[in-house]
């Protein structure tokens, strides 16, 4: 399965090549632990659960992306065991990291973490920060119903915070809201809103402001937060005490965090993106494999954004955020 390297060949409409941060892996010791959640809550199962590198490398060609950051999704590696999710955890980074160095060049990965176990996340980021083509950690949005701004987790931010990581969010189920809708899979809705959640759990806990050196990358263009972002920094005004723990203010914590494009390629979700972050903090990301690559780079293409500026998106910005 890891054998020899692929290289991306030239796809037909795509003139420049493109960088995919958020691209998911299930290694096959991983598959059968996920299942149970992915039957429950995701759409196209099947087809996820037949990922494998040849895949990934076979929608990366079609689409000429060069290079895609491996993660692992919902539900993580967490499955009610703190050991066996610290050895899960292990396992999928040397997986991600054996296949980057079987195929160089092509896969860099964010460093699963075996959450909500701290001190087993600070002892699995320090080894894996340390492996070939690790470009940061990869958390979900909440553990059980605690968001990222939760007290317990501090200690994971002062460390990463130390060393100015860069950490990717991606959502996953709350335990409050799952499956409200009975015709709509709950990942559809929900997910965007919990990502809302975190980053304001984030905000308003003061985790953005003491630490700053941490770079966060929000899934799927920060979720439904360039929506209600008044109305989250509006918080600060009606319980006061709150703006201590954002000394820089509120739009300025959120105006430094990056974002990527799954599902975000629509003109009117993506002029809302462009209108609240800078446009060199946003990243193409595909989602796959439940998002697919040339249709995400087809649907930003048709924005009609000038060159130079989609190109930043599709590349630039990611290869200036994971290189530096």
């Amino acid at each position: 399965m890891l054998g020899g390297s692929l290289r991306a060949t030239a796809a037909p409409g795509f003139v420049t090549d493109a960088i995919d941060v958020h691209h998911h892996f299930l290694p096959p010791f991983y598959k059968p632990l996920a299942k149970g959640w992915m039957d429950k809550f995701a759409t196209g199962v099947d087809a996820v659960m037949a990922w494998n590198p040849e895949a990934s490398l076979a929608a990366m060609d079609e689409a000429r992306v060069t290079r895609a950051v491996l993660s692992i999704s919902s539900p993580g590696v967490h499955f009610g065991d703190d050991a066996q999710a610290r050895e899960l955890a292990r396992d999928c980074n040397d997986y991600a990291s054996a296949l980057g160095s079987a195929h160089p060049g092509r896969f860099d990965f964010f460093a699963a973490l075996p959450m909500p176990d701290v001190d087993g996340a600070i002892r699995e980021a320090e080894r894996a920060l340390k492996l070939d083509g690790a470009k940061g950690v990869g958390l979900l949005s909440n553990y059980g119903g605690r968001y990222l701004g939760d007290p317990d987790f501090r200690p994971l931010f002062e460390w990463l915070g130390k060393r100015g990581a860069l950490v990717y969010v991606h959502p996953t189920d709350a335990p409050c809201c799952a499956g409200l809708v009975a015709e709509l899979a709950t990942p559809l809705i929900e997910f965007p809103v919990d990502t809302g959640r975190t980053i304001a759990s984030l905000l308003w806990s003061g985790t953005f402001s003491a630490f700053p050196k941490v770079r966060f990358i929000f899934s799927h263009g920060g979720g439904v937060f360039p929506m209600v972002a008044e109305r989250v920094i509006a918080m600060g005004f009606v319980n006061r005490s709150l703006l201590a723990k954002v000394p820089e203010g509120a739009a300025a914590a959120l105006s430094r965090l990056y974002v990527d494009t799954a599902s975000v390629t629509l003109p009117a979700a993506m002029a809302a993106l462009r209108a609240w972050l800078p446009e060199g903090q946003i990243l193409y990301g595909t989602d796959f494999p439940w998002g697919t690559l040339a249709a995400s780079r087809t649907a930003l293409n048709r924005l009609g954004m000038p060159t130079e500026k989609l190109a930043a998106i599709e590349s630039g910005n990611a290869r200036r955020l994971l290189d530096e």
